[in-house]
């Protein structure tokens, strides 16, 4: 058991990948500058928004299936986006990272459409209270982890019938944690080190 979810979790790290590579895209980007700057308008907002939204989307096609689920990292793009964009972005992308996965379907469809979309929220408002400074490489990674322990509660709340929802929770809690936990691990060490960049060419 312990060997399968081991090698179903380096799969995923594997997809993970293209994340990282479309995260260091992000961060070179002009308007990823001018969130940085806090300059918004509606175009940087809109474009970011969107970009975070098909993460989230890919996130979710991304998901490899054990014993019986899928463990995805979805959260991901609304979590990112809440915590470097503020709650206006956030939400965005969480909107529609949630209502692709609802259009899916499935039992737990309202619960993990519903956490797609807190994440991006939840995240904006760490921005607000921190006045738009970065959370950090730590407590983005405790934030991601503290994220998909609500998500497993919010299943185990919502999703029915229960006895399901309890046998699904009890295979991928572990694995989603571990999973969306290292992808923010990914994103934060991306966003701190363009950061730092910007930092040192101010001085």
């Amino acid at each position: 058991m312990v060997a399968s979810i081991v090698k179903q979790l380096l799969m995923l790290v594997g997809k993970m990948c293209v994340i990282v590579v479309v995260a260091y895209l992000i961060t070179r980007t002009t308007y990823f500058e001018e969130i940085l700057e806090k300059k918004f308008t509606l175009k940087n907002r809109a474009i970011l928004i969107f970009i975070f939204g098909l993460v989230s989307i890919f996130g979710t096609y991304a998901g490899i299936e054990l014993f019986g689920a899928v463990v995805h990292i979805r959260d991901l793009g609304p979590m990112v986006a809440g915590l470097v964009g503020g709650p206006v972005i956030g939400l965005g992308a969480g909107l529609i990272g949630g209502v692709h996965r609802y259009s899916i379907g499935g039992f737990t469809c309202v619960p993990c459409s519903l956490v797609a979309v807190l994440a991006g929220l939840f995240g904006g408002i760490i921005y607000l209270a921190r006045k738009g400074k970065f959370i950090g490489v730590p407590g983005a990674v405790v934030f991601a982890a503290l994220m998909e322990s609500f998500h497993m509660a919010l299943l185990l709340l919502l999703a029915h019938p229960y006895e399901e929802a309890v046998i699904l929770v009890q295979n991928i809690s572990i694995p989603m944690i571990v999973s969306n936990s290292l992808g923010m691990l990914f994103f934060a060490l991306i966003i701190s080190n363009r950061l730092k960049e910007r930092k040192d060419i101010e001085y």
